[in-house]
C-alpha cells in the first residue's frame, strides 16, 4: 500500500466540486490509496468494483452511495472493463454556519467512525433513491450556474447529509466527535508519509520518521497501524518490494544489486520477505551483474 495525499483542488469561492468519473479497470491499482481535505459522496451509477476503507472491503454495484471523511485513505479497483460514478465533494465549512465548528450537527455523518460504521450505503437502502436524485440535481446546478445555484447546492447537500444521518442513526452508529483531533493527527502524519514515500530505499528508522510527526515512536507506530492498516515495517518493506518489482520487469540487473539499490541490505532476509509477499523469484543471476 502507498498512501498520497489527493492532489484535486477545490474551488475557492465556493468549495463544492461533482464530477462524472470513468473508472478504469486498466488503472487499477490496488495498494494505491489517498485521502484529502474534503468529504465525498460517490455514487456509483454503473459497473462493479471494491473500495477498501480502514481495512474494509465493500464490494460496490449500481447504485451504491459511498462516503469519506477527511481522514480516512482509500483505495478502489475495477472488477469490471469500467465503472461510472459521480463523485460529490466539498469542504466542511459548506455545512457549518458562521462561527460554527465541524462539529455541526450536518456533519454528523462525517463523524461516524465507530465498529459499527460501514462507509457503504447499498443500493437496496430505502433513502438511496432520494439521494441519487439530489446528487443528480446537484450535478444540474453545478453546470448550469444560474443564479443563486450556490444556495441551491448547499441546501441539497444538507438534504443528503439529513438522510445520511437517518440512515446512521436508524443503524445505530454513534458519533466519533474527535474528528477535528483525527484531522490534526493526520496533518502531522503527512510529513512522516511523505518522508516514508520519498526516501524508503535509504535507511529509515521509526525513530526518525516519529520525529516528524512530532510524535514519540510507539504513539505513532500505533497511530500509524490504525490509519494505515498496516504497520510502519510493513509499510517501508512494501514500498520496497514494489520498486524490487519495478527493476525485475525493466532491468536485467541481478538480485542482489536490485535489492540493495531497494533498501535491502541482508539478502536472506529479502528472499524471505519477496516469497512471503510476493512470490517465487523470477529467474535471474544472484551476484551483482558485471
Amino acid at each position: 500500500m502507498v498512501i498520497c495525499k489527493d492532489t484535486t483542488k477545490l474551488p475557492e469561492e465556493f468549495p463544492v466540486l461533482i464530477r462524472k468519473l470513468t473508472l478504469m479497470e486498466q488503472d487499477n491499482a490496488p495498494e494505491r490509496f489517498h485521502y484529502h481535505d474534503f468529504c465525498e459522496i460517490t455514487y456509483v451509477q454503473s459497473g462493479f468494483g471494491s473500495y477498501f476503507i480502514n481495512g474494509n472491503k465493500y464490494d460496490v454495484e449500481p447504485g451504491d452511495i459511498i462516503i469519506f471523511n477527511q481522514v480516512e485513505p482509500h483505495g478502489w479497483v475495477v472488477t469490471e472493463r469500467s465503472m461510472e460514478v459521480l463523485v460529490l465533494t466539498f469542504a466542511p465549512e459548506v455545512l457549518s454556519g458562521p462561527g460554527s465548528s465541524f462539529d455541526d450537527e450536518y456533519m454528523k455523518p462525517f463523524l461516524y467512525l465507530g465498529s459499527h460504521f460501514k462507509n457503504l450505503i447499498s443500493s437496496t437502502d430505502e433513502r438511496t433513491s432520494d439521494m441519487h436524485a439530489i446528487m443528480e440535481d446537484i450535478a444540474g446546478e453545478s453546470r448550469r450556474r444560474e443564479k443563486g445555484y450556490e444556495g441551491m447546492i448547499k441546501a441539497d447537500i444538507m438534504r443528503l447529509s439529513t438522510l445520511l444521518i437517518r440512515h446512521y442513526e436508524k443503524d445505530g452508529a454513534v458519533p466519533d466527535m474527535s474528528l477535528n483531533e483525527k484531522k490534526r493527527s493526520m496533518k502531522r502524519l503527512e510529513q512522516a508519509i511523505y518522508y516514508i514515500n520519498s526516501h524508503f530505499t535509504d535507511p529509515v528508522t521509526l525513530e526518525e520518521v516519529a520525529a516528524l510527526a512530532y510524535m514519540s515512536p510507539n504513539y505513532f507506530s500505533s497511530y500509524f497501524k490504525n490509519v494505515t492498516n498496516r504497520g510502519f515495517s510493513e509499510y517501508l518493506t512494501m514500498l520496497r518490494l514494489k520498486r524490487v518489482q519495478e527493476l525485475f520487469l525493466t532491468t536485467d540487473r541481478s538480485v542482489s544489486s536490485i535489492a540493495m539499490e531497494c533498501g535491502f541490505r541482508n539478502m536472506s532476509n529479502f528472499y524471505r520477505l519477496y516469497k512471503k509477499h510476493i512470490g517465487p523469484l523470477p529467474g535471474r543471476k544472484t551476484g551483482n551483474k558485471d
